[in-house]
């Protein structure tokens, strides 16, 4: 029996969403190595830290020369978060006012427009994109004049 093409897609539906995918349970196969790799760059880290120390004038204690990669693990961090190293780009971590985009297409945000849309209103310094449906503003009047502007 041949199924009418709107049953179709509605089996095709059903069927890929209600989907278990049972890989994402298997995870504990792929913690120790990540762990050991991680722990073999900190190892090296303190190594080359503790030769340093050594060979100039031995002031970091033995337990601190481990921490001291929390710097460049932040800046990773901040890295992926907003894609920059700048520390100027990383404001709306600490402040911003969002502005939620407008249900109409007079604004849309798409992977290839976010630089576009971003130097339109201000650049990295003003706006950051949220994700497609919010974008935040540094100051304040930047969002009304945008939330004049769309809606």
């Amino acid at each position: 029996m041949k199924l009418s093409p709107r049953k179709q897609q509605k089996y095709i539906m059903l069927r890929t969403y209600s989907h278990h995918d049972h890989d994402m349970d298997d995870l504990e196969g792929e913690f120790w190595p990540v762990m050991g790799i991680l722990l073999a760059i900190i190892g090296v880290w303190t190594g080359f830290i503790h030769l340093i120390d050594y060979l100039t004038i031995d002031a970091i204690p033995w337990w601190a020369e481990p921490l001291t990669i929390t710097p460049v693990i932040l800046l990773l961090i901040m890295k992926e978060q907003f894609d920059s190293l700048n520390p100027l780009h990383w404001w709306p971590m600490f402040w911003g006012y969002n502005a939620k985009l407008p249900e109409e297409d007079r604004i849309t945000i798409r992977p290839l427009d976010t630089e576009r849309i971003m130097e339109q209103h201000g650049g990295r310094l003003n706006v950051h994109i949220i994700d497609y449906e919010h974008i935040k503003f540094r100051r304040k009047k930047d969002a009304v004049i945008f939330g004049l502007k769309y809606f």
